[in-house]
């Protein structure tokens, strides 16, 4: 008889470290992450499914495909090798001046919710909630603006000690810009510039609308403003409706500052 209950003990333990190792070695693989999160509603539920290097983003992307929600996304710094994956390069060995780029570490993300009688402000922050929980890199906090606007901001990620740490913003950042007349792409390069010059972390403008910003003028500035107070303000043009996703890069250590448009349909 313990013979078998042992027999029956191995044989769980084997199976839950089968499991155990298929999870780890597929979570964070890039073979397994979707190109988009999924959408489906069934019984008066909304559930969604995210799997990606940033799920909470993807997750927003997704809400923004459903409902049209405009909202900003903020990665925190991911300076920890716990919260960050090698994408091994086909026929290419890593060394020392040349090692294998690294993405942050997430995956798998599911949040549902009931299809009505729920606010984007409550969504918003079930999901922001649901992923804080989660195994997945970074903690965030849901923000909101005077104008209506909501913001998902990294203010966690583990430190060199693996442990989970404060972190403050990079859009936080109190900066000065003079305020006169200038086109909103110069307007966000100067706010990025400043924001290089007082943190040391560059951030640098990635995927964005080069035409619908070069053509637009703005009238932005203040002394010592938060920087995404700065950003919202160049960015809120009469006939475009935009969102960032500010993105960090483990391999500079810097930002990558991408801006897109609101689908026309959507607004």
């Amino acid at each position: 008889m313990n013979i078998r209950i042992s027999w029956v003990k191995c044989a769980a333990c084997l199976c839950w470290f089968l499991a155990a190792q298929s999870f780890s070695q597929t979570t964070n693989s890039p073979k397994s992450y979707l190109k988009e999160a999924t959408i489906s509603e069934s019984a008066g539920t909304v559930r969604i499914v995210a799997n990606n290097p940033r799920p909470l983003a993807q997750m927003l992307d997704a809400l923004q495909k459903k409902y049209g929600w405009a909202v900003d996304y903020e990665d925190p710094q991911f300076l920890s090798k716990m919260d960050v994956i090698e994408v091994k390069e086909t026929g290419k060995a890593a060394t020392d001046s040349n090692p294998s780029p690294e993405l942050p570490a997430g995956g798998p993300f599911t949040i549902e919710f009931p299809s009505s009688a729920m606010s984007e402000e409550k969504i918003l922050q079930l999901a922001v909630d649901s992923y804080n929980r989660s195994d997945n890199p970074g903690r965030f906090e849901l923000r909101s603006a005077k104008q209506g606007a909501f913001f998902v901001v990294g203010i966690k990620a583990r430190d060199a000690h693996a442990q989970i740490g404060n972190q403050s913003a990079v859009f936080d950042e109190p900066v000065t810009v003079v305020n006169q007349q200038r086109n909103a792409l110069d307007t966000v390069n100067l706010i990025c510039q400043q924001i290089a010059a007082q943190r040391g972390i560059a951030v640098t403008l990635g995927v964005f609308p080069q035409r619908v910003l070069a053509a637009a003028t703005v009238s932005v500035g203040g002394t010592k403003v938060a920087a995404r107070e700065l950003l919202l303000e160049a960015l809120n043009l009469p006939r475009h409706s935009l969102y960032w996703r500010l993105l960090f890069d483990p391999n500079s250590k810097g930002y990558f500052l991408d801006i897109h448009l609101v689908p026309t349909s959507q607004k």
